[in-house]
């Protein structure tokens, strides 16, 4: 019935699987067990679990940092992982998800002359990423009453090719992302109606925007889920047609977006003053689209004898006729071939020499026909306040063809003086010319331009792109969660994971250390395309499983997460968010109604069925957005590391065995390893609480933590203390005097406020006044005698500056700036009470 292979696969099966006692469903089992193996070896080149042998652990050498105690060698052998008699891995069938759309918020329309935000689109578009592009006018949709199903039908969208949409929105009133703002409430409105009906039609969740133009930013600064790149690769002042309206709104887009990528260094200062995250990228070239040759000019280029002076570009106001007028005038055995639309540009002066040919705008596809007719490329450009900041993307272009290229002396170019040729007036530019043409046919020269610009391609810019994106805005994580029996809370802790986490590129490692009851079988039994199974033959403890974990581990954070957790809605996004306010944080953690430091919070309402309450979470998360404070110690029930932190100082210390003093131990590595630990305020995990120690008797828990608690005060020779509750003030305090004196050194200015119903039943206008008040350094104190029907007791924080109080005599000896009385229909005040 079973082949030799299957036999040996079943024999080691039966250590960890539990088979079904009819001997029917238990052929049936393991029929299906043998299935998945065998599916998952055919695909194991591209989704192998990857176990790394004990001696690649890295870990931190003796005396190799002094502030650091000496770490002991892990005496497990993670080689052992790999033998089939002791260990299994079931890694989860693979599957292609789609982490993100791009939103491209353009300076220029899709059609028009082929650039940096085309270019990277379509880069963005072959890697399979959806892009959808924005035209820069908008539809006007005059009907003030309009609906949003009127907007639905109104939206323009049109595929253009593989994977690119253009897309342009609906407006009250007609909009020019080049002269105009977002300010009309209808204009808004109907925008936001379009960028909605674009995410139902086409499925879209989590989106990166990436913004070329201030004009944006009103609205782009709404969209849920969604990180913003400013691409900011022009000074807009410097532009003849940007109003000062538009101008106005750069500092706040510059400032909020959560990453800045700048073409040119002098835009990258400009840039640092507003953003800590800024990315140099600057242009680039097609190679491979202007690198061709060809045997026929175009019908329209000139049939001249002497050398053609070839550009192609726009011919606007940054375009110096007076310096091409010179040298032509000069040199009239020159031709000057210019492409390239002039617009409202005078021209006049150069269309009256017979030497210079204006052939006005050309396709992309056809430039480099042209390009490949050209002796030399000309850059002639004016030094002012845009072309300081302007990385030609022409450059590129033109040294992709292997030509002498001659340029104005821009700022962006200097780094480039090996391959171009630059000059401050126009006798140096004539001189210049002249000398390249005497070059022209020296191969040498031009392998070494090509190898230049095959060096600078878009290609590798998106690719540039892409890290930032992958490391910086949506970097990869690891969920490792390490389990131990206790199959019941497991399959809570997995069921709240996969539902609850929204995160567009994750992964889930379980690691079973070795369960006697049913949880084998069910890990084995999971068929979710993000999550991998290792099965270890024993208990090798909690620091042995996270480091298993690590090492098949592919993100850029990890999270340790402890298998007695409830995960909450959008609980990833706000643990990871502290990360990219500070480069210097190496670990983040969570609060909790059961941590033993100021993780805890001080009032909590939920149940170990549903974790925390949907109405107590949804004030917590708006009393606490976006909030995160420093600290020394960090609960390992659910914490986030930086991968690089484990490269630097080592894995988890075993010698702690199933737990306890690990988390004290590796805060404390952190910390000498020069890494700061934060608390993100506004994420939020239910912790059951020591769910795997509750399984053992009195004596054996004592005897763990006297055993692991001398283990961490001899390796770092102090004593182990406990660590800070909940941070407030006023934690189990009833010394009005002291109350009072808190209040007082506190500097703040205080406002008292009863309210005859339970907290969650406040006039919503009179609560949001009040969280008002409490985000703007005033400490609130509310006397009410529930919240959500639990009986508050004390004074409890529920928010930065907020606190619940049943017993105002607590407070009769504290000064308050206003005293407030709600009941439900007015609002009483007496100001200056004390």
């Amino acid at each position: 019935m079973y082949s030799k292979e299957q036999r040996r696969l079943l024999r080691m099966l039966n250590g960890v699987v539990r088979w079904k006692k009819n001997k029917r469903q238990a052929r049936l089992q393991k029929a299906r067990l043998l299935r998945k193996i065998e599916y998952w070896r055919r695909t194991r080149a591209k989704s192998r679990t990857r176990i790394a042998p004990a001696h690649s652990i890295p870990v931190l050498q003796e005396g190799k940092d002094p502030a650091l105690p000496e770490l002991a060698t892990p005496s497990f052998d993670l080689s052992s992982s790999t033998s089939e008699s002791t260990a299994s891995e079931v890694p989860s069938s693979p599957a292609s998800v789609r982490s993100f759309d791009l939103f491209r918020f353009p300076i220029i329309d899709w059609g028009y002359r082929w650039q940096r935000p085309q270019h990277m689109s379509r880069h963005f578009a072959q890697d399979g990423i959806r892009v959808f592009y924005f035209s820069v006018h908008s539809t006007q949709i005059e009907d003030p009453n309009a609906t949003s199903d009127d907007i639905r039908s109104k939206l323009q969208i049109e595929q253009v090719e593989p994977n690119v949409w253009l897309v342009k929105l609906c407006s009250h009133t007609l909009l020019n992302a080049y002269v105009h703002t977002i300010e009309d409430p209808l204009d808004k409105q109907y925008l936001q109606w379009s960028i909605e009906a674009l995410k139902q039609k086409f499925g879209i969740d989590y989106t990166v925007s990436i913004v070329d133009l201030p004009f944006w930013t009103a609205l782009v600064f709404e969209l849920k889920n969604n990180k913003t790149i400013y691409d900011c690769m022009d000074e807009h002042s410097g532009f003849s047609n940007t109003s000062e309206e538009l101008l106005a709104l750069e500092p706040k887009l510059l400032a909020s977006a959560d990453a800045v990528v700048v073409s040119s260094v002098h835009l990258q200062e400009k840039a640092k003053k507003w953003n800590r995250r800024v990315e140099w990228i600057p242009n680039a070239g097609e190679y491979k689209h202007f690198s061709r040759h060809f045997h026929d000019a175009p019908n329209d280029m000139p049939s001249v004898n002497g050398p053609i002076i070839g550009y192609f570009g726009a011919i606007a106001d940054w375009f110096d006729i007076d310096l091409i007028y010179q040298v032509a005038s000069a040199n009239r055995d020159w031709s000057f071939v210019l492409i390239g639309n002039s617009y409202h540009t005078d021209v006049a002066k150069l269309m009256s020499l017979e030497n210079v040919y204006l052939l006005g705008e050309k396709p992309y596809q056809e430039l480099p026909r042209y390009l490949d007719r050209f002796d030399v490329c000309i850059i002639p450009f004016l030094i002012n306040k845009l072309t300081k900041a302007t990385n030609p993307v022409k450059v590129y272009e033109y040294l992709a063809a292997g030509k002498p290229v001659v340029a104005t002396d821009l700022q962006e170019l200097h780094g480039m003086k090996e391959y171009v040729e630059l000059a401050a007036d126009s006798s140096e530019f004539e001189t210049s010319i002249r000398r390249v043409l005497q070059e022209k046919n020296d191969p040498t020269l031009a392998d070494k331009r090509q190898q230049f610009a095959a060096e600078n391609t878009w290609e590798k810019r998106y690719l540039q792109l892409k890290k930032l994106i992958r490391t910086k805005l949506y970097p990869k994580v690891s969920i490792i969660v390490v389990t131990h029996n206790n199959w019941e809370l497991s399959e809570r802790c997995m069921d709240s994971v996969l539902r609850k986490t929204d995160y567009p590129d994750y992964e889930v490692i379980v690691v079973d250390n070795g369960s006697l009851d049913e949880t084998p079988a069910s890990l084995l039994q999971l068929n979710h395309p993000k999550v991998k199974t290792i099965l270890l033959p024993k208990n090798g403890g909690y620091a042995q499983g996270n480091t298993i974990g690590a090492f098949n581990a592919v993100g850029d954070i990890l999270v340790l997460l402890n298998n007695d957790t409830l995960v909450s809605e959008g609980w990833l996004n706000r643990l990871l968010h502290p990360f990219s306010l500070d480069p210097e944080i190496g670990a983040v953690g969570p609060m909790s109604n059961s941590v033993g430091n100021d993780q805890h919070v001080d009032f909590f309402i939920g149940d170990s069925t549903n974790g925390a309450n949907e109405n107590w979470l949804r004030d917590f998360y708006e009393l606490y957005d976006g909030k995160m404070r420093y600290t020394e110690m960090l609960g390992f029930f659910c914490v986030a590391i930086k991968k690089e932190v484990f490269a630097k100082i080592g894995y988890l210390d075993d010698r702690f065995g199933a737990g306890m003093f690990e988390d004290d131990d590796y805060c404390l590595r952190m910390l000498a390893g020069g890494y700061r630990l934060a608390i993100a305020e506004d994420a939020f995990v239910y912790h059951y609480g020591s769910a795997t120690f509750k399984q053992w008797d009195e004596h054996h828990y004592d005897e763990t933590f006297k055993n692991n608690k001398k283990i961490f005060e001899e390796k770092w020779q102090r004593e182990w203390k406990q660590h800070k509750m909940p941070a407030s003030p006023f934690l189990h305090l009833a010394d009005r005097d002291r109350i009072a004196e808190i209040i007082a050194e506190s500097g703040q200015p205080a406002v008292l406020v009863y309210i005859s119903k339970d907290w969650s039943e406040l006039h919503s206008i009179w609560k949001r006044r009040l969280i008002e008040l409490n985000q703007n350094q005033t400490m609130v104190f509310v006397r009410c005698s529930t919240y959500l029907q639990k009986p508050v007791h004390g004074i409890r924080r529920i928010g930065p500056n907020l606190y619940l109080t049943n017993d105002d005599n607590l407070l009769k000896k504290a000064r308050f700036a206003h005293i407030y009385t709600f009941t439900e229909y007015r609002r009483e005040a007496n100001d200056n009470a004390g």
